[in-house]
């Protein structure tokens, strides 16, 4: 009873050590092959089967910043150049309109020559532009002068709407490159804008920076620069 219990044990550990190598060394989605046994194919198999890290296999790493207030100031540099198209579409007489953007604080200002129509140029304006509360615009006007400002709370909204752009924009450029098991993720605190990107195996950082350097709706900046080889991104 003992050797028959032990023969199967070993029966047991031999399926399971067989099993074992075939999962390392043999051909995953195909048939295997005669050339899958020389150690060129197990070479092959084993670089296919198992996936080595940045810290084992080398390859680039980037810490990148989304300008997020350059694409609020873009926002409302817009948005003084649509307010005044809108206003002047509607019959108004605007002397001028510009964007505020200095400290964090973003705000359009208009100049009418009518005061009295004030609520009129308001509605006129905030018909065809985005420049209402629901998108965290406050309005005040004084005299002749109307101002839209927007709000901390809606700056701090379209940052992290920005960043989470740029993660999607950073993802199907990295996509197409084909890296293999590549880390993209958010990086830093909740305010630091920072997307993470490491691509193990990776040995063409030019290729890498060219696709991610290609014209989009968002900048990005080198902040932390380490690994081998290293990938620098120039704003």
């Amino acid at each position: 009873m003992k050797k028959r219990s032990l023969l199967q044990r070993a029966i047991i550990i031999g399926i399971v050590t067989v099993v074992g190598f075939y999962i390392v060394i043999g051909p995953h989605g195909r048939r295997p092959h005669f050339n899958d046994l020389k150690w060129s194919g197990i070479k092959a198999n084993l670089a296919n089967n198992i996936h080595l890290g940045l810290d084992l296999k080398g390859g680039s790493h980037l810490v990148m910043r989304v300008k997020t207030e350059d694409y609020l100031k873009r926002l409302t540099e817009d948005n003084a150049v649509a307010a005044q198209n809108a206003a002047k579409d509607a019959g108004f007489d605007v002397k001028d309109s510009h964007a505020v953007t200095s400290a964090g604080n973003y705000q359009v200002v208009m100049t009418i020559g009518d005061p009295s129509k004030t609520n009129d140029v308001r509605d006129a304006v905030q018909k065809k532009v985005d420049l209402v509360d629901n998108v965290g615009w406050s309005f005040s006007p004084s005299g002749n002068a109307l101002t839209w400002t927007l709000s901390g709370s809606a700056q701090r909204t379209l940052a992290d709407s920005a960043t989470e752009q740029a993660l999607k924009i950073i993802e199907s450029r990295i996509n197409a490159i084909g890296v293999a098991e590549p880390t993209l993720q958010r990086h830093g605190g909740q305010n630091s804008h920072e997307i993470l990107l490491q691509m193990p195996g990776i040995q063409d950082p030019e290729h890498v920076k060219g696709l991610l350097g290609e014209q989009s709706h968002l900048e990005l900046v080198h902040v932390v620069g380490p690994a081998s080889p290293a990938l620098h991104r120039d704003s």
